[in-house]
């Protein structure tokens, strides 16, 4: 990594669960203990850019980004909605505390939607 390159480093976990009857509670899957786990670096070499930013209103992040990470750090009221295709199709809803991270397709449109009163925190990387 040659000087003045910058790296991400993210990780994430879930712990699987199954719902055993229908409409039923759900409890911890049957490979109790066992978490599902992701890392990813990403580097940013001596050509990409970093963006950072709080938006409090819907709009675009930027265009031909490889990488995203939005967190929604208050929530008064409404939701905080992601798409990736420009507000097209919502498909990630963010709780307050909540943050989406990914490396993403260089043609993806990342877009925030913001219904009521909230605040979010974005990184993104070419």
């Amino acid at each position: 990594m040659a000087a003045g390159d910058k790296r991400v480093l993210y990780r994430n976990h879930c712990v699987p669960q199954e719902q055993v009857s229908s409409g039923g509670r759900y409890y911890l899957d049957s490979d109790c203990g066992r978490k599902l786990t992701g890392s990813y670096l990403y580097d940013l070499d001596s050509t990409g850019t970093t963006a950072t930013g709080t938006v409090t209103s819907s709009g675009a992040i930027g265009t031909t980004l490889d990488f995203i990470a939005v967190t929604a750090t208050s929530i008064s009221s409404g939701t905080v909605m992601i798409s990736l295709d420009n507000g097209t199709t919502s498909i990630i809803e963010l709780k307050e505390g909540e943050c989406f991270a990914s490396k993403i397709a260089s043609g993806s449109q990342p877009y925030v939607t913001i219904s009521g009163t909230a605040s979010v925190d974005y990184m993104s990387g070419t």
